[in-house]
């Protein structure tokens, strides 16, 4: 069984109370503690070394997004999970721009907080319907089961190395294909799924609910 052993940041009492009495059924989830400040997260991070973190991220929260995006890279025995009351959709991609891409909001149902700490402690991405619904709008409703687009192999497997950063030369060097065999796959993904996408972030998004019909 794994062990999820969870530090709580939020400078909101009755917040990391709330998240604690949610987990505390579950025996397999420790909650080691609270910091309501940077510094006092720091600290018990390298001194407990938590599976999960859950962070309070808004624009008068104690932790800000360099907070978090310092957590990320700093201690690679911790992963993050993002909590906010007010998410802005430019903050989400940029923090997933940033290897961080597990997100929910003070708004989501119980169950949602269970599954994103599980997701979490296993480095699986997870986005709570709130947080989707900002991403998507929606994009959301196309990727269903029963009206998924007919993706070909081929271009699911290109929608997952776009969504890990390569570039079309990297894709056409890995598959043995031309750069110009790349383009024409990406026009035809764009024409099938019916929206673009402004950068690799959100393939990235993209990718989990790819992962749902096609892995």
């Amino acid at each position: 069984m794994l062990m999820v052993d969870v530090v709580i940041a939020d400078n909101q009492l009755l917040t990391r109370e709330g998240i604690s009495a949610v987990l505390a059924p579950f025996k397999d989830i420790h909650v080691l503690g609270y910091a309501s400040t940077a510094d006092r997260l720091d600290q018990m991070i390298r001194q407990s070394e938590p599976r999960v973190v859950i962070i309070d991220h808004d624009f008068d929260s104690d932790f800000g997004i360099e907070d978090i995006k310092n957590i990320n890279a700093r201690f690679n025995f911790t992963n993050v999970l993002v909590l906010s009351n007010n998410p802005n959709r430019g903050t989400i991609i940029e923090l997933i721009e940033h290897g961080i891409k597990n997100h929910i909001t003070k708004y989501c149902q119980k169950d949602e907080l269970i599954e994103a700490v599980y997701a979490t402690a296993k480095g699986l991405e997870y986005f709570c319907e709130d947080i989707s619904k900002i991403l998507f709008g929606d994009k959301q409703a196309l990727l269903t089961a029963d009206n998924m687009p007919p993706l070909s192999s081929r271009e699911t497997e290109i929608i997952h190395l776009i969504a890990k950063g390569l570039t079309n030369k990297d894709i056409a060097d890995k598959l043995y294909l031309s750069v110009h065999t790349i383009k024409t796959h990406r026009k035809n993904i764009i024409k099938k799924l019916g929206f673009t996408f402004k950068n690799a972030a959100e393939l990235v998004m993209l990718v989990g609910y790819l992962n749902e019909f096609f892995i």
